[in-house]
């Protein structure tokens, strides 16, 4: 299958993910191995939560939305590790169906 495009960063940058969604459903970004607020999660799911909070679970057809992923020090490789850790992000909307259909990619968080 084809993944996503790798998106990586070293530690103290930001990632800034702008998802424009051209589908025919609903998706998201849900990344791992870098810190979010809730509002940047991208994780649809029971949570207790509303307003602001809520609007990156999904994103409509036709819809937009900006993600924020600060890459901080406390998630980046230690002295052990290789200069990147390979991590993923992936749309957590149906995330099994999401996954087997390539809504999924490469997330390197690297070391300055």
């Amino acid at each position: 299958g084809f993944l996503g495009p790798v998106l990586k960063a070293e530690v103290e940058d930001v990632f800034i993910i702008h998802l424009k969604n051209f589908a025919s459903r609903p998706y998201s970004v849900h990344p791992h191995g870098v810190f979010y607020d809730k509002d940047s999660e991208g994780a649809l799911y029971p949570d207790g939560t509303g307003g602001k909070s809520k609007e990156d679970d999904f994103v409509v057809p036709g819809g937009n939305y900006t993600y924020t992923w600060p890459v901080r020090k406390d998630y980046s490789p230690t002295l052990a590790d290789s200069n990147c850790l390979t991590w993923i992000y992936h749309s957590h909307i149906d995330t099994p169906r999401d996954i087997a259909t390539g809504l999924i990619g490469p997330l390197l968080v690297c070391k300055k």
